[in-house]
């Protein structure tokens, strides 16, 4: 149980079941290239590909535009593109390969970065100080120290390093497809997080709405759009898996959970209980606590 005067902020918090997203991100991937002479031909780039320079610069004729890309910098490759590489001498560069599939699993070629911007205009300063470079080097350390168990991080800090260099890109650069693509994670992260911080006030459509900055109307069109539960089917969804989380983990009643979540009473919240998860939460209770 919580104890006087404490307070718990949830960060992240897996849901129980979990949304096909409309596109997924797959890193294909992330190799370092270092030195000497190379050379790829002029080819149409079949992937996506993001060059960041360590030591030296990476030089390339993008789209018919001679680019050299310095430590400091990252550039983004799109599938599609016409690319040739050409770097010479001291140099040391890594290359981040991935791939967007929808939500059947197959290959997109859909464009990022919106067509119009120039070759030169696809280049982003990287920061020493930014969480992207920190991930960066968090990854090949983990990669070069040869530890079994630190080598099962490289995947997931690759995975992390991707987004925050996105995130370094202006978002009007992005197409409205790709933008679109992600807002339905962007509207329910936003959802979840102001449920969070409500789950003991009795909610209605039209002050969830205000809260968002939107009105009513347009809130049930943006998730009848997405294909997403009504905004009060949401949050009763929101309540009740924390009502699980109070009853199994901190040891409160029935009645003390309901009193928590800002039910009107116990039977409201038992009605409640048992319509999103199928049981009532005395049942629920007495079969977690036979279990322990």
């Amino acid at each position: 149980m919580e104890g006087n005067g404490s307070r718990k902020t949830t960060i992240f918090k897996s849901p129980d079941k979990q949304e096909s997203p409309p596109l997924e991100i797959r890193i294909a991937a992330f190799a370092v290239v270092e030195g000497g002479s190379y050379h790829i031909r002029r080819h149409i780039h079949p992937e996506y590909e993001i060059m960041i320079p360590q030591t030296g610069s990476y030089r390339s004729r993008l789209n018919g535009k001679m680019l050299e890309v310095r430590p400091g910098e990252f550039l983004l490759i799109q599938a599609g593109d016409d690319h040739e590489d050409l770097c010479e001498g001291d140099f040391r560069f890594s290359a981040l390969r991935f791939l967007i599939l929808d939500a059947t699993g197959t290959d997109r070629t859909m464009p990022i970065l919106k067509k119009e911007l120039s070759p030169e205009n696809r280049i982003f300063p990287l920061r020493e100080e930014s969480t992207a470079s920190a991930l960066f080097r968090q990854a090949q350390s983990a990669f070069r120290e040869g530890n079994p168990l630190r080598t099962q991080a490289v995947g997931p800090l690759t995975h992390a390093m991707f987004w925050e260099l996105l995130a370094l890109i202006p978002q009007e650069l992005f197409t409205e497809e790709f933008r679109e693509a992600f807002h339905r994670n962007q509207l329910l992260s936003r959802l979840e997080h102001l449920f969070a911080a409500r789950l003991n006030q009795p909610l209605t459509v039209d002050r969830i709405a205000s809260l968002l900055g939107m009105s009513r109307r347009v809130l049930e069109y943006k998730l009848k759009r997405l294909g997403a539960p009504s905004p009060m089917r949401l949050f009763t969804r929101s309540r009740i898996q924390e009502a699980v989380q109070l009853l199994k983990y901190e040891g409160l009643n029935v009645s003390q959970t309901a009193e928590r979540l800002g039910f009107a009473n116990p039977f409201h919240f038992s009605r409640v209980f048992k319509s999103v998860t199928g049981r009532a939460p005395g049942d629920f209770l007495n079969h977690h606590t036979s279990r322990n």
